[in-house]
């Protein structure tokens, strides 16, 4: 049978070590997958994939599946991390979560804090042939036909992956990141 995830971050939250291995096996190569992506650096995702299960394993508690899926939420703590290393690497980075400008109304500036946790979650979630396009289009700048030259595929190519992951990231908004 099935365990949930929120049941397994449970246990691992009362320092279960055999949840904590259940975990880990099921979202590893989905993190490591994405950390080699985000530093393109084996040894650095590798560090930082350690890092990132480590903070799972201290802050298990502080899930809270009505946020985020689980998945959602390691993969949040992966790209902090990434992001943490790629600053102290003193590179040019583009983070992908929009700034958000300070309000004088402090719920609305919340309000676009918790959605953009929530398209970063759903963006990241996403098949890379298509969060590829959409990350180099919107949160790099590039046209269709940059993106196409970069990626070396037709610019048909581009145009299609990128509606397609937008209607992914259309029904995982829609109905809630966490599902």
């Amino acid at each position: 049978m099935l365990v949930s995830d929120g049941e397994i971050l449970g246990r691992v939250a009362q320092l279960d070590r055999s949840a904590f291995e259940d975990f880990y096996d099921r979202y590893t190569a989905r993190v490591f997958g994405f950390l080699l992506h985000l530093l393109r650096n084996r040894a650095e995702a590798e560090d930082v994939l350690q890092e990132t299960f480590w903070q799972v394993w201290r802050q298990a508690d502080r899930f809270d599946a009505g946020r985020a899926s689980a998945e959602a939420w390691v993969l949040m703590i992966a790209r902090s991390r990434a992001v943490d290393r790629l600053r102290r690497r003193r590179e040019t980075v583009t983070d992908t979560i929009p700034e958000v400008p300070t309000d004088s109304q402090p719920e609305i500036s919340l309000s676009r804090q918790d959605d953009a946790v929530q398209l970063t979650a759903a963006l990241a979630v996403l098949p890379f042939d298509q969060q590829e396009p959409i990350r180099l289009a919107f949160f790099e700048g590039l046209t269709h036909e940059q993106i196409a030259r970069h990626l070396k595929i037709p610019l048909g190519t581009v145009k299609t992956r990128i509606r397609l992951g937008f209607l992914r990231l259309r029904e995982r908004l829609a109905a809630g990141v966490d599902e």
